[in-house]
């Protein structure tokens, strides 16, 4: 069984993509009033609209099943319902639409991440949670299991390695002499060549509106330095070692690279300075000001002027 998510802000397309040509069988529409998914798309937009800060309330998830796996109605419709259990969306507006159209008979599931209480759930780890629920029917059935890579197979532990060279993207493990140098280097120069004898590389990467101090292997494996020991962190490095010159070289280095690149331009003239400096002067910066009409001593019987 293979799950993937995708997260949208229209319920109306993706109503009409499930039932397009008349194709999809409707397994189920749960915590709705309408009776079709047209109008369930219309209902669960109003639903979603009472959240104002979520701004892709679709939740899309189909569920594919392998050529050889029979699998009845119910089982895809509790399929589908036990993947939402998982992502936390028990009681929010679904619609199950079965289809048939391929060789791997799967099924979709439009549900609103927006629930009852207009708070939108949370997608933090969903490939995580469907593959491990996936894993579960697979066993609980006697399927071969897909290995995932985000969640093991329960029986042997293992996960998808697909072009990755590393066991688990999300490893915390170096060689010895790279957590040695990054714990006991006295210097920059000394912590980035017991770095580099043992094929890694130490780099100071961006991470928002900060820093992070990454690790990256011979095999393109990728560890955050402070993964490995808390006093790896780039904070902490800084505090023992002070600032690295050789990352201060290269920020310099690509500054002056994109200065280069950019457009020049040519140096402003002393008579445009002064001018630019005038002009609100000259262009109205100084309001007009009235003076007041003063009028001479008016004698008695004669007309005013």
């Amino acid at each position: 069984m293979i799950g993937k998510l995708r997260k949208g802000d229209t319920f109306g397309g993706l109503a009409r993509y499930l039932t397009k040509g008349g194709r999809g069988r409707v397994l189920a529409l749960d915590n709705l009033a309408s009776d079709s998914p047209v109008a369930a798309a219309n209902e669960m937009t109003i639903a979603a609209a009472t959240s104002y800060r979520s701004q892709k309330p679709v939740l899309h998830i189909s569920i594919s099943y392998a050529a050889g796996e029979i699998v009845t109605t119910d089982q895809m419709r509790d399929d589908a319902r036990r993947v939402l259990r998982a992502l936390g969306l028990k009681g929010h507006q679904a619609v199950l639409v079965a289809h048939d159209d391929t060789d791997h008979p799967h099924v979709h599931v439009m549900a609103n991440r927006v629930g009852p209480n207009g708070k939108a759930v949370s997608d933090s780890q969903s490939y995580s949670r469907v593959e491990a629920a996936l894993r579960e029917i697979e066993t609980e059935r006697g399927w071969a299991p897909v290995l995932g890579r985000h969640a093991p197979s329960p029986a042997t532990g293992q996960r998808m390695t697909g072009h990755r060279t590393s066991r688990d993207p999300r490893q915390h493990e170096v060689p010895d002499r790279v957590r040695r140098s990054l714990l006991t280097a006295g210097s920059w120069a000394e912590l980035h060549q017991g770095v580099r004898s043992a094929g890694w590389r130490f780099e100071v990467v961006r991470k928002g509106r900060g820093s992070g101090a990454l690790l990256i292997g011979p095999g393109g494996e990728r560890v955050a330095a402070g993964k490995v020991d808390r006093a790896a962190t780039l904070t902490n490095l800084r505090k023992r070692l002070g600032r690295d010159p050789e990352t201060r070289k290269r920020a310099l280095a690509v500054l002056a690279q994109s200065r280069a690149k950019g457009p020049r331009r040519a140096p402003l003239s002393a008579e445009y300075v002064l001018a630019a400096a005038l002009r609100p002067m000259l262009t109205g910066g100084l309001p007009p000001t009235l003076r007041p009409r003063r009028s001479g001593p008016r004698l008695p019987g004669l007309p005013r002027l």
